[in-house]
């Protein structure tokens, strides 16, 4: 294995492309090939029919979850086209994330194909604020804004808002709170197309992706769409994950391996990064997937254990089984396909872990999956267990990020110009004789020759180190009177600088939801590196 290092872009509107974007035509067109060359069994189901399956029912699927919320995707889907998907929580994330969806708008459009982003909604909200910049005088500072009153950690797909006022507020007080900072922040447009999809639906990540759906389709993008919890509870995804479990032993152990040659490649420790290990218990071994109930929907492992004809399915901590599948290692799983749909029919949850949503959408989805940085590292895990479960090299994906800032008069030449003062501070400090051997001063020429015959003065022994030592400071104490008005003024200087770094760090962050940001800015940058994600 080995390590790839990608850093995240560090000036504004710098772009981060592995490979470049000129070359993503030639690997999707790779991939695909690669993969229509693909003949792996999938308990009874080939791979090539298992694709045509699974890109048909997505899409489908696509089109009645937009529906609901107005949107109407163009009639030429046609799954045997192109097909180029990215996906991310459904939170207001930064425009590091937002630009995939851009990218493959663009990618798609270039080749004839179709553009598809995931709502990874089976991963847990961290928070139900954003920080908002605002103004204090000229110091710039951060607030925290709640779109909701805090539940508790729930999945996405089931986390409902709590306080509709308070949602519906959300956008007038973080226009408040950002003040003029920003001319045109596109929470202006966003927030009234949240508000809308409520008569859709009561969850909170399905109505920011529907508003941030609404912003793209007014900068001229239409990509289809779909929550991963519609993917999860389609047919064909049901073959991938019986073969997995299936497969267990065998993809729990490759699984294992990977995870060990991947901490051992980066000198990780810790046991929960990038990923946790797939454990047992007694019979009972850990999946690659996500279970709950929909009326508990506390996340948890899916447990298995394999009988001599049926495969038991249960949540980790809990002891009652939730069904059994007629599912072997060596048995077609037509059957056990259908009772899993019928355990979705009765509320259970099971859903992708990490590498299990890319492993299907990059091997029975896609032809080229986009990545954010932080996908991209937990894929290189993931290329390694794909290779050695399904014996395939895995389809090159892209890794896509990009730095913007908000535009609020940084002063990027802060850092370096506080470092250089930090450093003649420290000089005027220790070193006050280098300034002031310049001066004719009679007195003062004495107190350098002091110095300098201290520091040259021979040390013998410990006792002549520690009296060097003390006549040194001494005579840096005796001179420093001398250069008093110096280093008040690089104290002046240095308070200064530290204030505009403290502006800066506001100013420069990438971090700002993207409904904080200016839509023309938005418009132009996005023109500028995706000149054909806009359809015409």
């Amino acid at each position: 294995m080995e390590p790839h290092h990608l850093r995240t872009p560090k000036t504004d509107q710098a772009v981060l492309a592995v490979p470049p974007l000129e070359q993503a035509a030639r690997l999707l067109s790779t991939n695909a090939k690669h993969l229509a060359r693909w003949d792996y069994d999938f308990q009874g189901r080939r791979s090539s029919r298992l694709r045509d399956f699974a890109r048909t029912q997505i899409l489908e699927r696509s089109r009645e979850y937009l529906a609901r919320f107005g949107v109407a995707l163009p009639d030429t889907l046609d799954p045997q086209l192109p097909l180029v998907v990215t996906g991310h929580q459904p939170e207001l994330f930064h425009p590091g994330v937002w630009i995939k969806n851009f990218a493959i708008a663009a990618i798609a459009n270039e080749q004839g194909g179709t553009a598809l982003n995931l709502i990874v909604d089976n991963d847990i909200p961290k928070s139900s604020t954003i920080r908002v910049p605002h103004a204090v005088g000229s110091r710039l500072q951060s607030a925290f804004v709640e779109f909701d009153a805090w539940s508790g950690e729930v999945p996405y797909e089931d986390w409902t808002v709590a306080d509709e006022s308070l949602f519906a507020s959300f956008g007038r007080r973080v226009r408040e709170t950002l003040g003029d900072l920003v001319p045109d922040p596109m929470i202006d447009d966003a927030w009234p197309e949240a508000i809308r999809a409520g008569a859709a639906t009561d969850r909170i990540g399905y109505r920011f992706a529907a508003a941030r759906h609404a912003l793209e389709q007014s900068f001229g993008v239409n990509n289809a769409e779909i929550p991963l919890s519609v993917v999860c509870d389609t047919e064909a995804f049901g073959w991938f994950a019986c073969h997995l479990l299936a497969q267990l032993p065998r993809f729990q152990s490759i699984h294992n391996a990977s995870l060990a040659r991947y901490r051992a490649t980066y000198g990780i420790r810790s046991k929960n990064h990038p990923v946790p290990r797939l454990d047992r218990e007694g019979e009972w071994l850990e999946s690659p997937f996500w279970a709950w109930r929909a009326e508990a929907p506390r996340r948890r492992p899916l447990m298995a254990r394999q009988g001599r004809t049926t495969l038991d399915l249960r949540i980790a901590g809990e002891s009652e089984v939730l069904g059994s599948l007629r599912l072997t290692p060596d048995r077609e799983a037509c059957c056990a396909v259908e009772e899993l749909q019928d355990l979705i029919r009765r509320g259970v949850r099971i859903r992708t872990r990490a590498l299990t949503t890319t492993m299907f959408a990059r091997l029975l989805l896609g032809d080229l999956f986009v990545h954010g940085i932080g996908g991209a590292k937990y894929d290189e895990l993931g290329d390694d267990v794909i290779r050695e479960f399904f014996g395939i090299e895995p389809p090159d994906y892209m890794t896509l990020s990009m730095t913007l800032w908000l535009d609020l008069k940084a002063d990027p030449s802060a850092a370096s110009q506080l470092k250089a003062l930090d450093r003649a501070r420290r000089d005027l400090t220790f070193n006050p004789d280098r300034l002031l051997a310049r001066t004719d001063d009679d007195e003062i020429q004495s107190l350098v020759a002091a110095k300098r015959a201290a520091v040259a003065a021979p040390v013998g022994t410990r006792r002549d180190r520690i009296a060097r030592f003390h006549q040194i400071r001494r005579q840096n104490a005796l001179m420093a009177r001398y250069v008093e008005d110096e280093f008040r003024k690089l104290v002046r200087d240095g308070t200064r600088l530290g204030e505009i770094e403290s502006r800066n760090a506001v100013a420069m962050s990438r971090e700002w939801a993207f409904v904080l940001h200016s839509r023309s800015r938005w418009q132009g940058t996005i023109e500028t590196i995706f000149p054909s994600a806009v359809r015409t």
